[in-house]
């Protein structure tokens, strides 16, 4: 390996130079290209310019190059001076003649002379860029599509995919409630309706299963109005001294008389929801075509999915809870005493065996006056921690719902209700106590229980006012 102004070729031997500047046969063509072209722009050099002095750079020799002598270079010099000298010859005869020359035979010339100068190497790659003769509809067929249109595609494809997981995820949640058959209706004849208002019934019992029909003590007419965007949650005394419809309670064979007369919490004893709904609607004239029933048991479940409430609770309320409680831990099968309060509290949180246990008691305060009113509060809790928990918890509580629930509605109208349901969750809320404090009084009943006789002309403008005025 021999050494030459600081660049290195190969040695004698054959071996590969090691030079990284050494370039390849393009870069050569180019340079000696450059060379020619500097020549033609410096007349009066006699000498021919190292590609060097041109490109900046010395370059270690090429073995497709090392052929050329430097008499080809002068040669190429002098063809290059006679071809400027007759050039000028030329100019200076047509000033001479007063421009007048034979010109198409020069064009001619030119050309030819331009096409014998051209060297097209085939073997070089093609050149990027776009022709100036390339056709419009060339051009049409590498246009891009526009941005906008594919921002549009992406929007819509993830809106698709979005739908579809909604829908499997409303279908979850149908699949798991319990459907029943209506039974026959004896009366739908209430004047208080409206195809704005969906009017659902929400059953409680204390009973461990539908099918034993034990009395109600939660029955509360859930109003949902899609129109003013409000649902109304009217509770309907257990006390209520009222008519079954079309039902023989005495057996005297005679309907309407004051033996069919009984408690509201005993119709569903007698006749299931259907007697139930009949009743409310003849008595209290207001449509009822649905309900939703559930056992206070299952309602522990629920509860303890959105991770317990927070209650306000008083120190008589925490110790009367553990009347009710007691029963629960039986049916829980917890230890004696499991979640008893000693004392009360603002903002208690309790799990879900002591929100039921809140809900059921009876024997502090006004009786079942603030049973129904205690109920109701921990239903609007309920709603309350729904709406402000994650996916994931509302995911938990929604299954929770629909797997301990019994309804007459169909699939169908379970699907669009739950569809809506994020929605009727933001709806305005109002509470209803049936009678209220100047509906009613104390009575007897036929057989000597203590009844509620209730103002019906008084409540049924209530009703109206409250939930379709």
């Amino acid at each position: 390996m021999s050494e030459n102004n600081g660049r290195r070729t190969p040695d004698s031997s054959g071996g590969a130079a090691s030079d990284n500047y050494i370039k390849d046969t393009y870069e050569l063509a180019y340079e000696e290209q450059l060379r020619k072209f500097t020549e033609l722009d410096s007349p009066e050099s006699t000498q021919p310019v190292p590609v060097a002095s041109v490109t900046g750079r010395n370059y270690g020799e090429h073995p497709n190059l090392s052929n050329r002598s430097s008499d080809e270079f002068h040669h190429n010099r002098q063809q290059g001076s006679r071809g400027r000298q007759s050039q000028g010859n030329h100019t200076k005869h047509r000033a001479q003649t007063g421009g007048r020359s034979n010109t198409g035979k020069n064009k001619k010339k030119r050309r030819s002379s331009a096409q014998q100068g051209v060297h097209i190497n085939r073997d070089e790659p093609l050149q990027f860029g776009m022709s100036s003769n390339r056709s419009k509809g060339g051009e049409a067929a590498v246009k891009k599509r526009s941005p906008v249109k594919r921002a549009l595609l992406i929007v819509l494809i993830i809106i698709l995919v979005l739908v579809l997981i909604l829908q499997i995820i409303i279908l979850r949640y149908v699949g798991k409630i319990t459907y029943r058959e209506s039974g026959t209706r004896n009366f739908t004849t209430a004047a208080l309706r409206s195809d704005d208002i969906l009017n659902i019934l929400l059953i409680g019992s204390d009973t461990r299963d539908s099918s034993e029909r034990g009395r109600t003590d939660s029955m509360i007419l859930l109003s949902i109005d899609k129109n003013k965007k409000r649902t109304t949650m009217t509770s309907f005394m257990r006390d209520c001294y009222v008519t079954l419809p079309d039902y023989d309670l005495d057996g005297d064979g005679g309907f309407y008389g004051e033996g069919d007369k009984c408690k509201l919490n005993a119709a569903y004893v007698y006749g299931g929801p259907e007697l139930l709904m009949d009743t409310i609607e003849y008595n209290f004239d207001v449509a009822v075509d649905k309900y939703v029933y559930i056992d206070f048991f299952s309602f522990i479940d629920i509860i303890d999915s959105v991770g317990g409430l927070e209650l306000d609770i008083t120190d008589e309320e925490a110790v009367g809870m553990q009347d009710p409680m007691r029963e629960q831990n039986r049916y829980l099968g917890n230890e004696y005493g499991t979640d008893y309060l000693e004392v009360g509290g603002k903002g208690m949180k309790v799990n879900g065996n002591q929100a039921l246990g809140y809900a059921r008691l009876r024997y502090v305060g006004n009786a079942d006056f603030e049973r129904t009113e205690r109920q109701r509060t921990v239903i609007s809790k309920l709603i309350e921690k729904a709406k402000g928990s994650g996916v994931f918890t509302l995911d938990k509580f929604a299954v929770a719902v629909c797997e301990h629930i019994e309804t007459n509605m169909s699939k169908w109208d379970i699907y669009k209700l739950i569809y809506r349901a994020p929605f009727i969750l933001k709806y305005e809320t109002k509470q209803l106590r049936i009678p209220d404090d100047d509906e009613y009084s104390y009575g007897t009943a036929w057989d000597g229980s203590s009844v509620l006789d209730v103002d019906y002309k008084s409540i049924i403008e209530t009703i109206n006012r409250e939930i379709y005025e």
